[in-house]
């Protein structure tokens, strides 16, 4: 399940985490926080975990996102493992890998992105995600954030021009299947809008569906 969620985080907390991640100066190479085969094919720099400016903004996008409704319903978050501030200047980007299967102790179920700089603020650069139906080149406004899978193949397209700022970050589910997490967000998802409209037709068809996936999940 790939979830685009736009506004994760508002426009003032957003002009203040850019300020402060641009003028910061504690980066490093991004390969120090990789490991196997992704160290070989990451191109980047990597906020200081470790540096105070780096710390406050990682924890203030860390109590933005669990307290969005729309990303809590997405990734059910049980524990976040880890949240890094990534910078990719021109030539820069992450060749194709598989995020570990645990972080800091805590298994990855989910994987997500939070983009801090504008799409015209910087050409190439786009998160390419594969999945079984192919791949899909994403790249959002600042403020809006994709979850994905964290066993999905993954890579971030150079960048040709300008600068790419991004947060990305892991989490353990309190659901662990993909498929069980994307029938309770479609699900969710149906029962807000009927909420808001009781006729909602495409709400209804919603929740018939994930009836139909419940079923033939279940049935023997």
């Amino acid at each position: 399940m790939l979830t685009c969620i736009e506004s994760v985080i508002d426009a003032p907390t957003l002009e203040a985490v850019r300020e402060q991640v641009i003028e910061s100066a504690s980066f490093s190479p991004g390969h120090h926080t990789a490991a196997g085969r992704a160290r070989e094919v990451k191109h980047n720099l990597q906020g200081i975990a470790t540096d105070s400016t780096i710390k406050g903004v990682t924890r203030l996008l860390e109590k933005a996102l669990l307290a969005h409704p729309v990303f809590r319903a997405a990734a059910r978050p049980r524990k976040l493992a880890r949240m890094l501030i990534s910078r990719y200047e021109e030539g820069m980007g992450y060749g194709s890998h598989i995020d570990a299967p645990a972080i800091d102790g805590v298994r990855t179920d989910v994987s997500f992105t939070l983009f801090l700089s504008a799409p015209d603020e910087y050409e190439g650069g786009e998160l390419v995600i594969e999945s079984g139906a192919g791949e899909d080149a994403i790249k959002l406004p600042a403020g809006a954030l994709v979850c994905y899978p964290s066993s999905f193949l993954h890579r971030v397209d150079p960048v040709r021009q300008g600068t790419r700022l991004v947060a990305v970050g892991w989490l353990q589910s309190e659901v662990r299947s993909v498929e069980q997490r994307s029938l309770l967000f479609a699900m969710d998802t149906a029962l807000a809008r009927l909420r808001e409209a009781p006729d909602d037709r495409r709400a209804l068809d919603e929740l018939a569906n994930v009836r139909a996936n419940l079923q033939r999940m279940w049935m023997e």
